[in-house]
């Protein structure tokens, strides 16, 4: 059985990265430059909005309801 993780906490680090932990104590920065060119995510390359990531039910959210599966951001985060 897969172990589901989820975010606790999130912090812009700069203009494309955040910086994570998860519930099992894991840190680590999740880049989400790949995620900026796509048209669903286009609004986070407006540095004002990008800052403005919050947690929600374990999952990266921003305004326009543009968030992050928790899956995706454990696979591919570099721990710290």
């Amino acid at each position: 059985m897969n172990v589901l993780h989820q975010v606790i906490t999130a912090e812009p680090v700069d203009d494309k990265r955040v910086r994570v932990s998860f519930e099992n104590g894991v840190q680590g920065l999740f880049d989400c430059s790949s995620y900026m060119t796509d048209r669903y995510w286009d609004s986070l390359n407006n540095p004002s909005i990008f800052h403005q990531v919050r947690v929600e039910c374990g999952t990266l959210c921003w305004p326009n309801d543009i968030d992050i599966d928790p899956e995706e951001v454990w696979e591919f985060c570099t721990p710290q």
